[in-house]
């Protein structure tokens, strides 16, 4: 989960025009709220198009061939609710074509089955976060999602996903969006990771889903867990299992043989929907919980479910095995509710307050031999059976980094790692709050980069993995961008003919809060302190996006090849039906059944005076 959103929604004072008790009374003006979630560099940007040559100062590494996507939410118009979320915004993905010292500028909305209807419509007709029932009545049975988290390269082409739904695919180099893409039939399931994983070693992509059993709004405890043969695109191999309760599951580790599925508890609650609220309340009464998924696993009884301490997951650095075929798991961990519009059902606030809470990297211990009980009794899956660790965990290492968005060089996901990377929050730098205001998508003020010493990276059994350790575990490397400016995610781009891990660089989005403007910049990725080696200047603001990925030319140039008519895979082959939750709603609609489902939500298209 991104700590960069923690702005709670709220009601501008004065109301904006459009608005009468939160809900849009004029849908044909074009007026977005005056809440902080859309002002500052939140204000909307709406913004596609191209910048052939773009200005920079430094020098851009010749040895840079390829495109750094990333994507952000983006209203394209004024939400049907005053307070919504900035994670309801329309997916936009930004493509920054690195190559010969120069850099060029794409940037195209993900035109999903929303993006047409909405246009179509001239306005908003979704509500709020993943909540249908407080749609407008014309897209009841609509696949909802606005594919705005992740940006993803998948055997030639480009993957727009958000969990809440399938993902889109795009054209890699025009960014052309080609349809709803279901791996061509095998993956029918409503909802779909934003965080698949590959496999360096094999080229499989290991991806899974939560909400998955039903139509992706039903607030089920089903998680199904894929694996996709990178060459052939062939399924091969899927699983599904229970949780112990329906919340989110946002990240993923993965290990040679084990996937580590981190169960934050941020609730759903099906009551809570139909009656126009929010799909997720934060439980600061439920545990943290890690599924340990085999990788060729046979069945719900196989995987171990692992509880600890309440916190709130972030993003995964590397996940590996040990000597003793242990798994080590490594991410930032808050100590209080990141999402603080996802507020506890009985309204209480956090003691830290907004903006207090601190997020070290943790390390814990996952062992596939855990001693573990199976029980149907839980208050949040009644009547499922799910198989629980017997023992509660605590993290092996506690490193304050204080930062999020982990990335590490890739060519080492499932094995033992030494470099990560982090968007940090360092309090004790300054900031210039009379020129920039509240630091909109938090105060990510420095990059940083964290080298494991040799007692920590489990290479062999040295060390104690079994006890609680706090402090510094090897080298940190920080560097502040200054008072008026933050970091958005960074990504890792491996120097092209080197093997040695982290030599390359470090790449990603400067936000100008003064200013209202974005910079791309580009550090040696072994030594941040000495700042960036090149500052690609943007001529205008992009939203706070979410993530991003870089991806070498060669290996787009190679997968377009295959994809071209008359090349051995052909063009990307879309998805043309509907999904099977789609055809069964509309089964119900047309015999009368659906109604009932959608249409008596009290936020939705009937009440709050939107025509269809």
């Amino acid at each position: 989960m991104a700590h960069i959103y923690d702005l709670a929604p709220e009601v501008a004072v004065p109301g904006t025009p459009n608005y009468d008790s939160n809900r849009l009374t004029n849908p044909s003006h074009v007026r977005f709220p005056k809440t902080n979630v859309f002002r500052s560099m939140n204000t909307p940007s709406r913004f596609e198009g191209d910048v052939f040559d773009l200005e920079f100062t430094g020098t851009i590494p010749t040895d840079i061939d390829g495109t750094f996507y990333r994507i952000q939410p983006d209203h394209r118009f004024p939400p049907l609710f005053e307070d919504d979320i900035h994670f309801n915004g329309d997916g936009s993905v930004t493509a920054i074509r690195i190559a010969n010292g120069h850099a060029d500028f794409k940037q195209r909305y993900v035109q999903t089955e929303r993006y047409k209807l909405e246009t179509a419509a001239r306005k908003s007709l979704f509500g709020r976060y993943r909540n249908p029932w407080t749609d407008n009545e014309s897209v009841k049975g609509v696949i909802r999602t606005a594919s705005n988290t992740n940006i993803t390269f998948w055997r030639g082409m480009l993957l727009a996903s958000k969990e809440d739904g399938p993902p889109y695919a795009m054209d890699p180099v025009t960014l052309e969006t080609l349809g709803r893409y279901d791996f061509e039939g095998q993956i029918l399931a409503p909802t779909f990771t934003a965080h698949p994983k590959f496999d360096p070693e094999t080229g499989e992509m290991v991806c899974f889903a939560y909400e998955a059993g039903g139509d992706g709004s039903d607030c089920s405890v089903d998680v199904a867990v894929w694996t996709i043969d990178g060459n052939t695109g062939k399924k091969t191999a899927e699983c599904w299992y229970k949780a112990p309760f329906s919340g989110m599951i946002h990240d993923a580790g993965l290990s040679k043989n084990y996937l580590v599925l981190p169960l934050t508890p941020l609730k759903m609650s099906l009551e809570r929907m139909k009656k126009g609220g929010n799909k997720f309340a934060w439980d600061p009464k439920e545990d943290q919980w890690y599924g340990l998924v085999p990788r060729k696993s046979k069945g719900n009884e196989e995987i171990i479910w692992f509880r600890a301490d309440n916190a709130f997951h972030g993003h995964i650095a590397g996940c590996y095995e040990l000597p003793d075929g242990r798994v080590a798991v490594d991410l930032t961990v808050a100590d209080g509710n990141v999402f603080f519009y996802f507020p506890p059902d009985d309204g209480s606030k956090p003691p830290q307050g907004p903006g207090k809470l601190s997020s070290p990297t943790m390390r814990w211990i996952l062992d596939p031999k855990a001693a573990k009980s199976s029980t149907t009794d839980l208050p949040g899956a009644p009547g499922q059976t799910v198989w629980i660790a017997n023992d509660r965990i605590a993290p092996s290492r506690v490193w304050n980094t204080n930062g999020e968005f982990s990335r590490i060089d890739d060519r080492f996901v499932t094995k033992p790692y030494r470099h990560f990377w982090q968007a940090v929050v360092d309090t004790s730098k300054p900031y210039d709050f009379p020129k920039c205001g509240p630091p909109a998508g938090g105060l990510f003020n420095s990059l940083g980069h964290y080298v494991w010493n040799e007692d920590n990276v489990h290479e062999s059994s040295s060390g104690n993995h079994d006890s609680t350790q706090k402090g510094s575990f090897g080298l940190e490397d920080v560097y502040f961008a200054g008072p008026t400016m933050t970091f958005q995610e960074p990504s890792f781009i491996p120097k092209v003919g080197s093997t040695v891990e982290g030599e390359g660089y470090l790449i990603a989005l400067l936000n100008h809060l003064d200013m209202l403007r974005n910079d791309v910049v580009i550090f040696d990725a072994l030594n941040l302190k000495q700042g960036p080696l090149a500052v690609i200047h943007l001529p205008l603001k992009l939203k706070l996006g979410l993530h991003g990925n870089f991806v070498d030319n060669r290996d787009i140039e190679a997968w377009q090849a295959r994809r071209r008519e008359g090349g051995d895979l052909g063009p990307v082959k879309v998805a043309s039906g509907m999904l099977p939750w789609q055809v069964k709603f509309w089964e119900e609609e047309n015999s009368g059944e659906a109604g009932e489902k959608y249409g008596g939500a009290v936020n939705g298209a009937g009440s709050n005076g939107i025509g269809h």
